[in-house]
C-alpha cells in the first residue's frame, strides 16, 4: 500500500448528522491505539545478549542479531505505512457506518498479528533449514498480503458510499488513490514468491517497497 496525503485539516466535529454513525475521530483513536501498541511490541523481539554468550564479544553478538534489526525496521515501516494510509483515508470521511467499523476491525486483525511473523522471520533468517526459511518468508508475506487485501476491501467500501465523504471529495481524487492502492494487492505476493529464494533478498525487497511507499500520492490526477 502506498502512503497518501490528506485533503486538509479536521473540522470541529467529524460525527456528521446527529445520531448517525460513530464519529470518525473515535474510530481513528481506537485504530491509532492498536497500531501504537503493535509498533511498540516489535522492539520487544530484539533481545539483549546474555553476558555468558557475549563473553567479551558483545559487539560480535550484537552484529549477529542483524536479522532482528532488519525485521524490526521492516515491520516498523509496514505499520507506519498502514497508519499513514489509514489517516489519509479516514480524513476523507464525514462520518462512519457499521460497515466501515467492521471492515476497520478486519484490517486491524492482520496488523496485530505482525509481531509474530516478524520474530519468525528474524529467527529463521540465518538459522534452520532452507525449507524452514521459506516457511518463515511465506508466513510474513501472507500476513503482509492480508493487510493489503483488508485495506483495499475497506477502501472499496468507502468509495462505494459517497454519503460518508466530506464535501469536496472528488471522483478524480478517489481515482488517483485507487490506482496507487491497487498496487499493494500485487506487490506483496510477488515479493513473497521472489523471497522464497532467499530470506535476505526478501527482507531487502520488502524494505525497498516500504521506502517507496512512503512517498506521497498526488491528490489529483495529472
Amino acid at each position: 500500500m502506498a502512503v497518501d496525503e490528506g485533503t486538509g485539516g479536521r473540522g470541529p466535529t467529524r460525527a456528521g448528522p446527529a445520531g448517525i454513525g460513530m464519529s470518525v475521530g473515535r474510530l481513528e483513536a481506537f485504530s491509532d491505539g492498536v497500531l501504537a501498541i503493535v509498533i511498540t511490541l516489535l522492539i520487544l523481539e530484539i533481545k539483549v545478549p546474555e553476558p555468558a554468550d557475549a563473553h567479551g564479544r558483545l559487539g560480535h553478538a550484537l552484529a549477529e542479531q542483524w536479522p532482528h534489526y532488519a525485521s524490526f525496521l521492516l515491520s516498523f515501516l509496514v505499520v507506519g505505512i498502514i497508519w499513514l494510509n489509514h489517516h489519509a483515508t479516514f480524513n476523507l470521511l464525514e462520518r462512519t457506518d457499521h460497515g466501515v467499523r467492521v471492515l476497520n476491525l478486519l484490517l486491524l486483525l492482520p496488523v496485530t498479528v505482525l509481531p509474530w511473523p516478524t520474530d519468525l522471520l528474524a529467527t529463521f533468517a540465518t538459522e534452520g533449514t532452507p525449507r524452514d526459511q521459506r516457511v518463515a518468508v511465506l508466513v510474513y508475506g501472507l500476513t503482509s498480503t492480508a493487510m493489503a487485501i483488508t485495506f483495499n476491501v475497506l477502501w472499496r467500501y468507502l468509495k462505494r458510499h459517497p454519503e460518508l465523504h466530506k464535501p469536496g471529495v472528488s471522483p478524480e481524487l478517489l481515482a488517483v488513490r485507487n490506482r496507487r492502492f491497487n498496487v499493494g494487492l500485487a506487490v506483496y505476493p510477488v515479493a513473497t514468491v521472489i523471497g522464497l529464494l532467499s530470506v535476505a533478498l526478501f527482507i531487502a525487497l520488502m524494505l525497498a517497497l516500504a521506502l517507496l511507499y512512503l512517498l506521497p500520492t498526488p491528490d489529483a490526477s495529472a
